[in-house]
């Protein structure tokens, strides 16, 4: 994909993030978006057939963009507790940095294939992985990793979301009591 390719998907996406923050999902429409992006309409169907194509590449890239954030620093020498703390500040921080992400969180759940791009990773992300490695060495317990994502790595979520909405500033000690509370409840 060549340069200036790449840069014109980037302000299509990015304008796509701020509209849906400011508006909401069901406001979104390719004119907003080419008006935000500062393209002309015409340059978004260059790229995409119509909207439901480009929130599907939108939902594509902003799931695997997370499943990045999960797997980055990956060290499998280290303990199973360690790799979950380090993926638990992964997604912390990314949500933290990244404030177009932090409020669109729940927006995301309502892209259209969204569910459905989830459901094809599942059993092949590095979550699913470390979970099935932690639960064939006996460390975690027999749940789907769908459940042991909400019972873990989903706490880093919601409290970054409770942050931004309400104002509330976490500590590093508390996210860290946080951490092992956690991976307590995931534990065999």
């Amino acid at each position: 994909m060549a340069h200036a390719e790449t840069d014109t998907l980037t302000q299509i996406f990015s304008a796509t993030e701020k509209i849906m923050a400011r508006e909401g999902f069901h406001h979104l429409s390719m004119h907003k978006i080419a008006k935000e992006a500062k393209v002309s309409p015409g340059t978004i169907y260059l790229y995409f057939k119509n909207k439901d194509e480009l929130l599907e590449q939108f939902a594509r890239r902003t799931f695997n963009a997370f499943l990045c954030v999960i797997a980055k620093n990956a060290d499998e020498t280290l303990s199973f507790f360690e790799q979950y703390r380090q993926m638990w500040w992964n997604v912390w921080h990314y949500l933290c940095d990244n404030p177009m992400v932090l409020a669109n969180v729940n927006q995301y759940r309502s892209l259209p294939d969204f569910s459905d791009i989830c459901a094809e990773a599942q059993g092949t992300t590095y979550w699913d992985l470390f979970c099935q490695k932690a639960q064939s060495a006996g460390v975690l317990c027999d749940l789907p990793s769908k459940i042991l994502f909400s019972l873990g790595l989903a706490t880093a979520i919601n409290l970054a979301v409770d942050q931004a909405a309400f104002k509330q500033l976490w500590s590093n000690e508390i996210l860290e009591n946080v951490i092992e509370r956690t991976w307590r409840s995931i534990q065999k």
